[in-house]
């Protein structure tokens, strides 16, 4: 019974690229999140912490972030309140619009940035020194013209 059941699930989950691409971006992501709470920024496993991937140096509408996030405006502007009252980001008026808000990080905010790319710089050396220079520079490379081919070949 338990084999008749494996095999159907098998059937449906054929192994493929889209299972392998997941399972590696998987575990980079396990590896950066470890890395950022050994750091002092577990937060960043957390929702709230996925808001941080969306706000430019330089400051960015809350109003693009909600729309570039698969969550509503009320949630959006709930994470941003908590990374405000973390001393992470400020909110402030938008001046070509009275409305909106302008969301930019505080100097803390700008230390975990420094700090979450070190660790993403580390981790990339660390892979490439794991898989060969020569290996992870051919993935590399073969990733970013997946990335970048048209639409119809995808």
């Amino acid at each position: 019974m338990v084999n008749e059941i494996d095999e159907k699930w098998d059937d449906l989950r054929p192994d493929h690229i889209g299972v392998r691409l997941w399972e590696a971006a998987q575990h980079w992501k396990d590896r950066y999140l470890a890395e950022m709470k050994k750091a002092g920024h577990g937060w960043q496993a957390e929702a709230r912490g996925s808001i941080t991937a969306h706000i430019h140096p330089d400051g960015t509408r809350q109003a693009e972030i909600a729309q570039r996030m698969p969550i509503s405006k009320q949630a959006v502007h709930q994470l941003i309140a908590e990374l405000e009252s973390q001393g992470i980001v400020t909110r402030d008026l938008d001046p070509s619009d009275g409305r909106g808000r302008i969301i930019r990080f505080t100097e803390a905010g700008l230390a975990v940035q420094r700090d979450g790319a070190r660790i993403k710089g580390e981790i990339h050396d660390q892979m490439r020194t794991q898989m060969g220079a020569e290996a992870f520079d051919r993935l590399y490379a073969l990733l970013g013209a997946a990335v970048k081919a048209p639409e119809e070949n995808r």
